[in-house]
């Protein structure tokens, strides 16, 4: 892993800790369970990028992280991937029954990702053509974001219209559209995480720009989720003041 890449990677786990942290707080006050889930998301992955870039850092940066924390690492990530799931379906489709399906494909999609790289002993995934989990595990961590977005973009366009119409609160309105974003971000995250992998299995190094990259679409998406639910008094007032077009 490039240097660069390295601190952003650090960078995303605090952040994710410190969002985490507070929605954890926000979902004991509130005992919602859309706070609760995404404060489970955040918390599992920031877990995710400890359990790999502490040994990673101890280990002299070019070293490579022991199975043992890849393989904890990437379970970490795959429940913070289940709780970001059921965060869209509580949230977006809380009474649909191809929701819940759709939650259990993406656990189902994740379990066959990890066990197929424990066959192969590729705890990091870094191989799409011999490891049998890899685009399992793909899929299982693209659906979430990919689903999230959708909904997000949908509902923000139904919300425009009731907003229109007095029906709908400009935050609540503008809250859709954040989601979307981020939805939309963190879909491109993955994306770009298969073209890294790629570049790796044909230059055997990793890319320094992707690196970089992928820490953008990490920090941005997690400070739009920030944004979300604990807006700044000056932003809530620029929003509700906004006229709709």
């Amino acid at each position: 892993m490039e240097e660069n890449a390295f601190i952003m990677e650090v960078i995303s786990g605090v952040v994710c800790l410190v969002v985490g942290v507070r929605l954890y707080a926000l979902s004991r006050r509130t005992g919602q369970a859309p706070e609760r889930l995404i404060a489970f998301t955040f918390l599992f992955w920031a877990l995710c990028y400890a359990l790999y870039d502490i040994p990673y850092l101890l280990s002299g940066v070019e070293g490579s992280v022991p199975p043992f924390f890849a393989y904890s690492s990437l379970l970490a990530f795959n429940l913070g991937n289940v709780a970001f799931a059921l965060f869209t379906r509580v949230v977006f489709r809380p009474h649909e029954h191809w929701a819940g399906l759709l939650v259990v494909v993406i656990v189902a999609c994740m379990l066959a990702g990890v066990l197929g790289s424990a066959w192969v002993g590729d705890w990091e995934q870094v191989d799409p053509v011999a490891n049998p989990g890899y685009w399992p595990q793909t899929v299982g961590g693209l659906a979430p974001s990919l689903w999230m977005g959708i909904e997000g973009f949908a509902q923000y366009i139904n919300a425009r219209r009731r907003r229109k119409l007095g029906l709908c609160a400009p935050l609540t309105c503008q809250n859709f559209l954040l989601w979307g974003i981020a939805g939309a971000l963190w879909t491109g995250l993955e994306l770009v995480l298969v073209i890294q992998d790629h570049v790796y299995l044909s230059a055997g190094e990793w890319s320094n720009a992707l690196g970089i990259a992928n820490g953008l679409l990490e920090i941005v998406p997690i400070a739009i989720m920030w944004l979300v639910f604990f807006p700044p008094a000056a932003y809530r007032r620029w929003i509700e003041s906004a006229v709709p077009s």
